[in-house]
């Protein structure tokens, strides 16, 4: 189907929109790998997680503006849209968050962190002097006196009548 130039031109503004939003979709990932400190396997799926949602959205657009034809232009302008976001307010973003999440786990996270370790130290030593006082109980246990039950002292039987004649 034939567009017209100016049908093709809004699809290609669109397209770069669109590319400027899935490099803000972009830095949500990047953001969320400096805070949780992800592991390869982790960045992996991370990543083929955005490529399916973004070929989704490309999908979707190609859909809106040209009846579901794939053209150039439309990947170009998401191409554009994407570093065009990525290399001015992506980095801007990107430097602040770190920075701000810098300041916040200096000032708040490790602050935190020490007084659990110290507190989970005190817990533990509790912990340890409970266990080895319990210890010394069970080693002392034979020396301690028996219940009543169980001392033999006077204790004799009275043999019954039948038996003594038998």
């Amino acid at each position: 189907m034939n567009l017209s130039l100016t049908s093709q031109l809004q699809g290609f503004v669109i397209a770069i929109a669109a590319g400027v939003f899935l490099g803000a979709y972009y830095d949500i990932f990047r953001i969320f790998r400096t805070v949780f400190q992800s592991e390869r396997r982790a960045v992996f799926f991370q990543d083929l997680f955005y490529m399916l949602t973004a070929a989704f959205i490309t999908f979707l657009l190609a859909l809106g503006v040209n009846y579901g034809e794939v053209r150039f232009y439309i990947l170009a302008g998401e191409a554009i849209g994407w570093c065009m976001y990525y290399l001015t307010v992506g980095m801007v973003t990107y430097r602040v968050f770190r920075f701000v999440s810098g300041i916040v786990r200096k000032f708040i996270i490790f602050p935190i962190k020490k007084l659990f370790t110290k507190i989970s130290h005190f817990i533990f030593s509790i912990m340890k002097i409970i266990g080895k006082n319990t210890k010394i109980v069970a080693a002392n246990q034979k020396k301690r006196l028996k219940h009543h039950r169980q001392i033999v002292y006077n204790h004799f039987k009275v043999k019954s009548s039948k038996n003594s004649k038998a």
